[in-house]
């Protein structure tokens, strides 16, 4: 088992980028912390479902897309 930390440093930074520019203030739209957490566990769910490339055997979900929902969080 080899875990490829290409995808991971790539979906991180990517997530980390967009996490900046997510804006949490505004008035017609509020996110507290129970939609973060639903949001998360929506992404690990998809992130099973696409699982990993198919020459990838590290793990058996979407390492890259992990690391970008974690940089997402990271950056806002």
């Amino acid at each position: 088992m080899m875990l490829s930390l290409g995808p991971i440093i790539f979906g991180f930074i990517l997530g980390a980028i967009i996490g900046t520019q997510i804006k949490v203030n505004r008035s017609d739209m509020e996110f507290t912390l129970a939609s973060f957490v639903v949001i998360f566990i929506a992404g690990l769910i998809a992130a099973w479902q696409f699982g990993n490339y198919p020459f990838y055997t590290d793990l058996p979900i979407s390492t890259a897309f992990v690391s970008a929902l974690i940089g997402i969080f990271v950056g806002k």
